[in-house]
């Protein structure tokens, strides 16, 4: 966890309402009480939920039915293949902890003295139900996880699931009904650098804890406490913080002067944003930080605004240290950390380099998504600010990283062969499917081959002839006993049978982390053979390439090889591989493809002008080609070869937005959550809407507006994907952005083209593009009545591993019986019509 500043004050405030509605703060010191987990009872697993868009839980499958009691010592819980688990009594350790095995699950009857507004501290598990609402976990033991939840007079229901084995938890009643506003301790900062001219500003974050029943919009406000800049102060947009929600606040800092090493003193106030000026009179609470300088050489902290969510992240940086009189300019070695390690040690763990710097990004958080998903994305944003804010040369830019960031080295690698001249993975695994527990999905019927097909995007492998254009270099302990080396030798053993450019190194007697020099950098990551490899390999310009073998499984994740680009697949989420050779002289290119139905070659890149172009593909010929008015010649199968066409409309599928369910989340998305359906429909929208973004918050530092359907418009979030909870008769939402679609959710009834399923049990979950933008899409969450609804609770589409295609649809007997529970789903066609689309489907009844 980062904590690059040391918290000096904390003011905990109750809002009142005042006379215009507003919420202002009563200051009064309060003695919060709490109380503790001690004893409970404890379940052992029933159910599977492993990197899977399906899951299957007993327990849940009872909460969603609606037979759910409090258990008692003793009692029976039958599970889906007629065996049973039981519920048997259990108490806390010493220190608070409760043990089990993870999947388990913990009940917790916690008494309150009142109806009131209380803070859930626990750590240990992935999930929680409080009086039968979801709230995220704390499966990694950060400990920042405090959770506003409401409780009743007397009993109150508290399930967690374990994530890893072990639980601790507390409950702090809050005094008084309106609740408090609070300021977090999971901080998000820069480092400053000494010599640095004072003026501008710097980007922070903190989570802040709305602990009251009212949505509130919050503008951040900083001022400098240093005598050198006495009320130097900068103020942020005002961001909206869900009524019982958290949310990571960006605010910018002022930067000072930096004449020493030392820390420098900040205040933070949070000021209501109800009114049209911000004094701060009506701040609501407010902490001292500081903010630490280093040297020019020094490993630091940068810190920048993501373009995924609009959320501050930051990256590492140990700068290159060039020799006196050097003029060339550093490379950037790329450096991907291994579970657990926060980017700044990752930084720390390496001696400075006279040719390179080393730019160490977080995957978001210190587990994050393995390097996939955004933390795959993370890697490029990083790496793309850290190529436009240090000195170096674009053509000397290389990948490695250990154990995680091992993998991470071959993923990253994978999709993007054309942004590294070499690769170094070390203590490296291929994929979930191999190391880190992902379930296959069985291909026993259309709907498992189609889901097995769907999980394609993590299978490293697939992408295995990307690597030609790189240099590997594989590091491996022979002893490792966290990552076996059995992965690093299948690695060496796949690309051996065609690679041209592989070292392999095993480093005998050693296990996962090791060091046998003991000098500035640690060997598992700081090893010289390999940063050799690296200082001798340069990027070529696009021109300077005149073969490419490239392959891709979904042109939105990775689609660009130098001057070739995949749009669109035959078969999506299949690979797709294209190997052409260019010959620039005579204005040719020639070779095969497999499964393309659309690409395109950046001419004007690859060769100088020509008077006509000529294409040999898959045995067929194009001569004269016209040369394109716009420098890339776009390329479409036919039913026999070839055929030249324009570019595709902006608004079918392609790199831009191809589907992909996740894929949906990478344009800033907001929460939108329905307000007209019953009571416990609008419920379930708002709390699901709020166990999202606890999620994105908690595995990808990330932060997200979560509103009510009556404030959504398209005009006041453009170019932005929505996420709508619910359904056209429960959400105003769905008129507007799914009109026309050809999905249709309603109440007791799903339509997908001429498709039609009832009940009022089903789930589903698709993304559709927005018609007003060019990259935006929509997700649907949501069901046909508020079983299905509630199916939906624990969709991993924020789980690493976990894929998705454009639809399903589930029945919520998928709790019990799995994939036999999904009804179908699959692909959207070019057009994202339904009439040509990928998908498949059971019959029903």
């Amino acid at each position: 966890m980062v904590r690059p500043l040391v918290i000096s004050l904390l003011v905990l405030l109750t809002l009142l309402p005042s006379a215009d509605g507003t919420f202002v703060a009563q200051t009064e010191p309060q003695t919060p009480q709490s109380i503790e987990l001690t004893d409970c009872l404890v379940l052992p697993r029933v159910g599977v939920s492993s990197r899977s868009p399906v899951r299957t839980d007993a327990l849940e499958a009872l909460m969603v039915a609606g037979a759910f009691t409090a258990p008692k010592a003793g009692d029976k819980l039958q599970l889906a293949d007629g065996s049973k688990v039981e519920w048997s009594g259990a108490a806390a350790d010493e220190e608070g902890w409760v043990g089990g095995e993870g999947g388990s699950y913990v009940y917790w009857r916690a008494e309150s003295p009142r109806d009131c507004i209380a803070l859930l501290k626990a750590r240990g598990h992935s999930l929680a139900y409080v009086n039968g609402e979801p709230h995220y976990g704390d499966p990694y033991n950060y400990g920042y996880v405090h959770v506003p939840v409401a409780l009743k007079k007397g009993a109150n229901n508290l399930l967690f699931l374990l994530g890893r084995g072990r639980l601790k938890a507390s409950l702090e009643f809050l005094p008084g009904a309106e609740g408090e506003l609070r300021i977090g301790t999971d901080w998000t900062m820069p480092d400053f650098v000494i010599g640095l001219q004072a003026g501008g500003s710097m980007l922070g974050a903190v989570n802040v804890i709305n602990a009251t029943p009212n949505n509130l919009d919050i503008a951040p406000f900083v001022t400098a406490l240093d005598p050198a800049r006495p009320n130097e102060h900068y103020a942020a947009q005002a961001q909206r913080i869900p009524a019982m929600g958290i949310r990571k606040l960006a605010f910018n800092i002022p930067v000072v002067e930096q004449v020493a090493d030392k820390e420098y003193r900040y205040r933070l106030d949070l000021i209501s944003a109800s009114g049209t000026s911000m004094p701060l009179s009506n701040s609501m609470a407010q902490v001292e930080f500081t903010v630490k300088s280093v040297t020019k050489a020094q490993p630091r902290r940068v810190t920048f605004r993501s373009a995924i969510d609009g959320s501050v992240q930051y990256y590492a940086v140990r700068p290159a240290v060039p020799l006196p009189g050097d003029t060339d300019k550093p490379g950037i070695v790329l450096s991907l950390h291994g579970a657990s390690v926060e980017a700044i040690g990752q930084a720390r763990a390496y001696g400075a380099k006279s040719w390179s710097h080393i730019v160490c990004p977080t995957n978001r958080r210190p587990f994050g998504f393995d390097w996939e998903d955004w933390g795959r994305m993370d890697a490029l944003e990083v790496l793309a600010h850290a190529q436009a804010t240090l000195a170096n040369d674009p053509t000397k830019v290389w990948l490695t990283g250990h154990s995680m960031g091992g993998h991470g080295t071959w993923t990253v690698g994978a999709h993007f062969p054309d942004k590294f001249a070499a690769i170094g993975p070390s203590a490296g695994w291929e994929s979930f499917y191999s190391y880190a527990g992902g379930v296959e999905v069985a291909a026993a019927d259309p709907v498992g081959a189609m889901l097995k097909r769907t999980s394609n995007a993590n299978r490293t492998l697939l992408h295995k002839y990307n690597y030609k254009q790189l240099a590997v270099y594989v590091l491996h302990g022979d002893a490792d006993d966290n990552v076996p080396v059995s992965e690093a030798r299948a690695m060496r053993d796949a690309l051996k049978e065609f690679h041209t450019d592989l070292q392999y190194h095993e480093e005998p007697g050693v296990g996962h982390w090791w060091d046998r020099e003991h000098d500035d950098g640690a060997d598992c990551l700081d090893w010289q053979p390999m940063f050799d490899t690296f200082a001798r390999r340069r990027l070529p310009r696009a021109n300077e390439v005149q073969a490419i073998d490239f392959t891709t499984v979904c042109p939105e994740h990775s689609s660009d090889d130098h001057w070739l680009r995949i749009e669109m697949q035959q078969s999506q989420l299949a690979p797709s591989r294209a190997q052409i050779v260019m010959l620039p002289n005579k204005g040719e290119f020639e070779g095969t493809t497999e499964n393309i139905a659309r690409m395109s070659l950046d001419v004007a890149a690859a060769m100088s002008p020509k008077a006509g172009i000529t294409l040999r593909l898959d045995g067929s010929e194009l001569k004269d080609v016209a040369w394109p008015a716009n420098g890339r010649l776009t390329l479409r199968r036919a039913d026999v070869g070839w055929q030249v066409e324009n570019p595709a409309p902006p608004d079918w599928k392609g790199p831009q937005r191809s589907g992909w369910l996740k894929n949906a989340f990478n344009h800033q998305f907001v929460m939108v959550y329905g307000t007209r359906g019953s009571a416990a429909e609008n419920e379930w929208a708002l709390a699901k809407a709020r166990y999202d973004a606890e999620q994105w918050w908690y595995r990808g530092n990330g932060a997200c507006d979560i509103i009510p359907d009556s404030e959504f418009s398209a005009a006041k979030y453009p170019d932005r994907g929505v996420i709508l909870y619910g359904n056209a008769d429960t959400n105003s939402g769905f008129g507007v952005l799914l009109k026309t679609a050809p999905v249709q959710l309603r109440s007791g009834a799903i339509a997908v083209g001429e498709r039609t399923l009832t009940g009022d049990d089903l789930s589903i979950v698709f993304t559709f593009p927005r018609a007003d933008s060019k990259t935006a899409s929509v997700v649907v969450v949501g069901g046909t009545g508020i079983k299905g609804m509630q199916v939906t609770n624990r969709i991993g589409y924020f789980i690493s591993g976990a894929s998705f295609p454009d639809l399903l649809v589930y029945r919520s007997d998928t709790l019990e019986t799995g994939i036999g529970g999904v009804l179908g789903g699959g692909y959207f066609a070019e057009d994202w019509g339904a009439a040509d689309a990928d998908f498949v489907w059971r019959e029903t009844k």
